[in-house]
């Protein structure tokens, strides 16, 4: 048997199988309708979902004109400065502290 003759019967048992649909007078308005219906389903959740982004607008607007109002003050002094505070100057001038670095000659950039 040919490669022919088993396409023809694989042709055939799929005739067999699925039987062609003549299109009806309604096929037009019944597929219009499915897809109105499923529109119709999706609006909802756009329609919500445009209600949460608006209410975030509104929450995000409102909280900036509320700091606008009443902002933080800047502290007076940095943090480097409040650090240094809390340390005393002996803990500066402790050998423990200082790291023990003999000098460094320059010889003239020996290549």
């Amino acid at each position: 048997m040919d490669n022919e003759q088993k396409l023809d019967r694989l042709f055939s048992a799929y005739r067999a199988a699925c039987p062609e649909r003549e299109a009806s007078v309604n096929f037009m308005p019944n597929l219009w309708a499915k897809i109105d219906a499923r529109r119709r389903s999706e609006a909802g959740i756009w329609r919500w979902a445009n209600a949460v982004a608006s209410v975030a607008a509104v929450v995000v607007m409102a909280l900036g004109v509320m700091v606008y109002q009443h902002p933080n003050p800047m502290p007076q002094r940095a943090y480097i400065e409040k650090l240094t505070d809390e340390i005393s100057e002996d803990h500066f001038l402790d050998t423990s502290y200082v790291a023990q670095v003999k000098p460094v000659k320059y010889t003239g950039g020996g290549r």
